[in-house]
């Protein structure tokens, strides 16, 4: 993506000579959680993860970031820093705005509109995510991932410790929880794949999450 082709162009485009363009490879650092970062990014091509990294070694999932988004230590705005890692998933192209540009930029009621509707759009996403992990056991988690990222009824995964990641939980909780499924015949697990060999109940067992995350329409609705 172009920065010409962005939403947020309009808004920046009297200052383009201030935006630096940068671009990452995928596991590389864009920032570390004790770094201070002079301004935020918005993502032209590629994801970003982001994560908090305990002192013992252990991370924590925060975010995953696609393109057309604010990243950086937004957190710093609000007084509140997170102290995150922001690490490129894949190939990433991010467009810098600094400081001094972004401080200029908070007076024009267009750009501001764009941000807050998207920063905290993420923060809504994020919150949900961390409600839900007290509100449904696991398993009901685990089949409506499976369901939601599968294929023709395939569900592919990088490794055990990614999905980890991804779902926030121990390797003993997801082993635990796969050899359940696979005893019930739910999926079969073959190397880094599931195939799902009982839809019905993985659907039955995930209906109330289902449920929760689904969107409808409200008359109530933040246009941009």
């Amino acid at each position: 993506m172009r920065l010409e082709d962005t939403v947020i162009y309009n808004s920046i485009k009297k200052h383009m000579d201030e935006i630096e363009i940068y671009k990452y490879k995928k596991g590389q650092y864009i920032s570390s959680g004790v770094e201070s970062v002079d301004g935020v990014f918005f993502i032209l091509e590629g994801i970003v993860k982001v994560e908090c990294m305990t002192k013992y070694g252990k991370s924590f999932l925060v975010d995953i970031v696609p393109e057309d988004e604010f990243v950086g230590k937004i957190s710093d705005l609000y007084d509140q820093s997170l102290f995150c890692d922001i690490i490129a998933e894949n190939s990433v192209t991010l467009a810098k705005i600094n400081a001094s540009t972004f401080k200029i930029l908070q007076n024009n009621p267009e750009f501001l509109n764009i941000f807050f509707f998207k920063t905290s759009k993420r923060m809504y996403n994020m919150y949900k995510k961390l409600i839900m992990k007290d509100l449904f056991r696991f398993e009901e988690l685990f089949a409506h991932y499976i369901l939601e990222n599968s294929k023709d009824d395939i569900f592919k995964f990088k490794s055990i410790y990614s999905l980890c990641h991804l779902l926030s939980t121990s390797r003993k909780n997801l082993y635990n929880t796969i050899n359940k499924f696979v005893e019930k015949k739910y999926i079969e697990k073959k190397e880094n794949t599931f195939i799902i060999k009982d839809k019905d109940a993985l659907i039955s067992i995930s209906k109330y999450v289902k449920e929760y995350t689904r969107k409808d329409e409200k008359k109530l609705k933040f246009e941009l």
